[in-house]
């Protein structure tokens, strides 16, 4: 019986990757992989639980946030809010070492902080800074690990689609998602911004300041402060609303879209073709995040109904058992590093969150402790190479003669930086737990 289970699961675990490597898209190859297993190994009727899946989804009030978020970060690429920010950084701190790249950091956190997404910054600031730095004769490593690192701290940053995705897998609130990846996030920006200021101390050449020959008054400088005005209070009616309970998630989504917009008028940036633009991109991603969803549903339900779930939890719970808590969270951890070289963050948390959320559950690990590293992890693996989903982002932007090895080299100390943020999260829980069970109740 054992040999049975084992050969069952180990042909869907291989019919699914089979399918990744002929180059279907991640949610379809959940979908197939379910449809012909399930007809392989059961009744056609059993793929009656096909609609009610559907259903069930396209139907959590949480998700309806998914399409208002991304709303959001696509109308923001498009109001002029990131060319305004990278004006001021590069007037205040452009003559230091390092400055444009430690102003992209901050740009990029800031971006995330409003959007969700962990492309955002790239869009946003990608070209842009890369064109100065580049002209400034930043050293390509700096120029691009920065805008990549510093971009792909959206899904940790509150808000965050993958945040909102693990609250619909695991009933988590999304307030106190958001809130628990603020601090750890925070640490991720701070760490890049001490690495880069560091590397630019002891070598100059890395990231030299601009010529003294360009004059910045202090009234341009203090002028150009006016351009955090919109991004801050754009944060605060967002995450604000959120965490002093005025509004749920869905509902300070609602207020960042609409925000976005007016953001966009003050700016001059608001037109019939931005909107339809921003809309049309938004429904793109969203019926994409939405099918990859219902595929993480329906093949979660197809190992469910092999028992893998069910032998997953019994062999962690054995090494729990053994060895402790913290040895099961260590190897569910290494499991989504390396799942994120290979697989978008998106299709890890559907695909792992059925599995590993009810062995910690039934263990002494804190739920929201896991999400808030689990979505670290997440973030790290935008930056993994192979097949980071931000290094390629960054090949679309970079000039030719940039090659994938450049991109690669470029992120290694920052993915160093979010792994020791990582143990220290471990080491310190109460950075990841102690702000949202104290600001909601």
């Amino acid at each position: 019986m054992e040999l049975g289970f084992t050969l069952v699961a180990c042909i869907v675990v291989l019919g699914f990757f089979a399918l990744m490597i002929l180059g279907l898209p991640i949610a379809f190859c959940l979908i197939t992989s379910f449809v012909i297993f399930t007809l392989l190994f059961w009744d056609p009727q059993a793929l009656y639980v096909v609609p009610t899946t559907i259903f069930s989804q396209s139907t959590k009030e949480v998700f309806l946030a998914i399409p208002l978020f991304v709303f959001l970060a696509t109308m923001l690429e498009r109001s002029g809010i990131a060319e305004n920010l990278f004006d001021m950084f590069y007037k205040w701190v452009g003559r230091l070492g390092g400055g444009l790249a430690i102003g992209c950091v901050v740009i990029c956190t800031i971006i995330d902080a409003i959007s969700g997404l962990g492309a955002s910054g790239i869009v946003t600031i990608g070209s842009l800074g890369l064109k100065e730095m580049f002209k400034r004769g930043y050293d390509k490593r700096m120029a691009i690990g920065c805008i990549a690192a510093g971009s792909a701290l959206g899904p940790l940053i509150p808000p965050s689609v993958i945040m909102i995705i693990i609250s619909g897998f695991t009933g988590l609130s999304v307030g106190k998602l958001f809130a628990g990846g603020l601090f750890p996030g925070l640490l991720c920006s701070a760490g890049f911004i001490v690495y880069i200021a560091t590397v630019c101390v002891l070598r100059p050449q890395m990231g030299p300041p601009i010529s003294v020959q360009v004059r910045v008054t202090w009234r341009d400088r203090v002028l150009s402060l006016r351009a955090v005005v919109l991004p801050v209070l754009l944060i605060l009616a967002v995450m604000g609303s959120i965490y002093t309970g005025i509004t749920t998630p869905t509902e300070g989504a609602a207020v960042g879209a609409f925000g976005a917009l007016v953001c966009a008028a003050i700016n001059r940036k608001l037109s019939w073709r931005s909107v339809y633009e921003a809309g049309r991109s938004s429904v793109r991603t969203t019926c994409m995040v939405m099918w990859l969803l219902i595929g993480g549903s329906l093949f979660s339900s197809l190992l469910n109904a092999i028992g893998v779930q069910e032998s997953v939890s019994q062999l962690l719970k054995g090494v729990e058992t053994q060895y402790g808590s913290i040895s099961v969270l260590v190897i569910m951890m290494v499991i989504v590093f390396i799942m994120g070289m290979f697989i978008d963050g998106a299709a890890i948390t559907v695909l792992t969150m059925p599995i590993f959320f009810p062995v910690v559950t039934s263990t002494n690990i804190d739920p929201l402790w896991f999400a808030i590293l689990f979505t670290i992890n997440i973030v790290m693996g935008y930056l993994t190479p192979p097949f980071g989903m931000n290094l390629f982002y960054m090949k679309g932007i970079t000039p030719s003669e940039i090659s994938m090895s450049d991109i690669y080299r470029s992120i290694f100390p920052y993915v160093g930086i979010m792994a020791v943020v990582l143990m220290v999260v471990i080491l310190f829980p109460g950075i990841a737990t102690w702000f949202p069970n104290t600001v909601i109740k």
